[in-house]
């Protein structure tokens, strides 16, 4: 949940019409049935009309199951394809996928993910999401979270590219970031003020279309040929609609002494949270050791993405570099950085991690690119 929107034009009361002549069909749009965050959508036109219906076959990544610390440099990887064919999955378990996308064209086609909530991060770039709910804008440094379910189109005005992360459980805010009533506490990353959300668009009324909406399940996608206007929402409200995030506007959490990772807690899902490093000061007791100290996922793997800034725990690194730490392996920083950072005062860091409840596998994609001697990297 995020807050309350209300946009255009609906009935005063819900589930009723104001005029015979000039009908609105209600669309409920909703997770756990009835039961948890939704929205009502009011379309001048039938939001269930389909023309055609074709199944195409989705070819799914295989799984290799190797645990061991990994590293790949993303950025080698070259533009390919649109905003859905061009997802490199890079690691994924049961619940959830994680990969890159740099996308080469603009799809001249509309997605649904009905299976997953989708979660993207803008390593650089900018663009728009359209959907029926109205325009996201996106720019660098945004989180955009589309909620499984959602009609949506990505049209890229500057070259972009992003780190995907798509799941089958329910992506939302900390539990713990928000009061009895639903809003933001006090002394969070982030408040209620700084979502970006859809800037309505009147809707389309009149004329012929034709267009396909392409829907994922997991092992096909369904071809959906339309002729209704996919914008003929007259208005909506409710809680449930893709919104952005912008790091630049997310306040990190200090203290005297290293702050654990929780403390970055950015979003949180049933099987991972998302966290996000930030540009801050490091500890200020006159002692402390400002460097992350070793640690032991003994129940989680550890996964970041490094976007910007000195990444001053680990050598190697560089933008769109990707780290995998996984359970029951000590880690922490390499030989001589932890010495090496005793005065420091601070980080211009920008790093996306995703800490998984459940074991990461790796994908042939990732394989075939990774830094191979990465976990000889602690070798003195």
């Amino acid at each position: 949940m995020v807050y309350y929107v209300k946009r255009g034009k609906m009935p005063e009361l819900r589930h009723t019409y104001t005029d015979k002549d000039d009908l609105l069909r209600e669309e409920l749009f909703g997770f756990d049935a009835f039961d948890s965050e939704y929205s009502l959508l009011y379309h001048l036109y039938d939001p269930a009309e389909l023309e055609t219906i074709q199944k195409e076959p989705k070819k799914l990544p295989g799984r290799i199951d190797e645990t061991r610390h990994r590293h790949i440099k993303t950025g080698k990887f070259e533009k390919y394809s649109d905003f859905v064919y061009g997802r490199k999955v890079l690691f994924f378990n049961d619940r959830l996928s994680i990969g890159i996308i740099k996308p080469e064209d603009n799809s001249d086609y509309y997605f649904r993910n009905a299976i997953c909530d989708e979660l993207f991060f803008v390593h650089y770039g900018s663009g728009e999401v359209l959907s029926p709910f109205g325009r996201n804008t996106y720019k660098k440094g945004d989180y955009i979270y589309i909620p499984r379910g959602t009609t949506y189109k990505i049209n890229i005005k500057e070259e972009s590219y992003f780190l995907f992360i798509t799941s089958f459980d329910h992506i939302k805010i900390p539990e713990k970031y928000l009061n009895k009533y639903g809003q933001i506490r006090e002394g969070m990353p982030y408040y209620d003020r700084d979502f970006g959300i859809p800037e309505f668009m009147e809707p389309e009324k009149d004329g012929k279309f034709d267009y396909t909406v392409k829907v994922n399940y997991k092992n096909c996608y369904m071809n959906i040929k339309r002729d209704y206007p996919m914008f003929d929402v007259a208005g909506w409200d409710g809680y449930l609609y893709p919104f952005t995030l912008n790091v630049n506007k997310m306040a990190p959490i200090v203290g005297k002494l290293h702050m654990p990772p929780p403390v970055h807690e950015t979003f949180e899902s049933k099987m991972f949270m998302v966290g996000t490093f930030l540009p801050r000061p490091f500890d200020f007791d006159e002692r402390a050791i400002p460097v992350p100290y070793y640690h032991n996922n003994i129940d989680s793997d550890e996964l970041i993405f490094y976007s910007s800034g000195n990444f001053m725990s680990r050598k190697g690194i560089e933008e769109g570099s990707i780290t995998l730490h996984v359970h029951g392996m000590i880690h922490g920083p390499q030989p001589g950085l932890l010495e090496k950072s005793l005065g420091s005062k601070g980080t211009d860091e920008v790093a996306i991690m995703v800490e998984t409840y459940e074991k990461l596998y790796v994908t042939n994609t990732m394989l075939n690119n990774e830094e191979k001697d990465y976990p000889l990297s602690w070798k003195d």
